[in-house]
């Protein structure tokens, strides 16, 4: 009696079944990007006093590698270093100006004073 399967061997096939666990998952702390002062730098280099506003946006370029790079530590750092920068040289600017203003305002007065006698 062939095709109704009665004595032939069966055969079983059996499935072999993989389980994959996932990992446990490591999280590391990212600090945010610390500010590097550019656009204040940018600022007081071109508004203010020149030659500190140059350094501000040395030091600011230099931290913004040193955070790229990883350098997190070192990047605080410069960073402090240009707003410090920044602010001499935009506390120099604004001294420089009152001061200009105040030597035309004195001069003009005195010319102006001595020559309508």
């Amino acid at each position: 009696m062939e095709g109704y399967g009665i004595g032939q061997s069966t055969q079983y096939t059996t499935w072999s079944t993989n389980v994959v666990a996932p990992q446990a998952m490591t999280m590391t702390h990212v600090p945010p990007p610390y500010e590097d002062y550019t656009g204040r730098a940018m600022f007081a280099a071109f508004c203010c006093c020149w030659p500190l506003g140059l350094c501000a946006l040395i030091k600011a370029s230099e931290a913004r590698k040193s955070y790229q790079v990883g350098d997190s530590e070192t990047a605080r750092s410069q960073a402090d270093q240009a707003r410090q920068l920044s602010n001499i040289s935009i506390g120099v600017g604004c001294a420089s100006f009152v001061l200009l203003f105040t030597f035309i305002v004195l001069y003009y007065t005195v010319i102006l004073y001595s020559f309508s006698d």
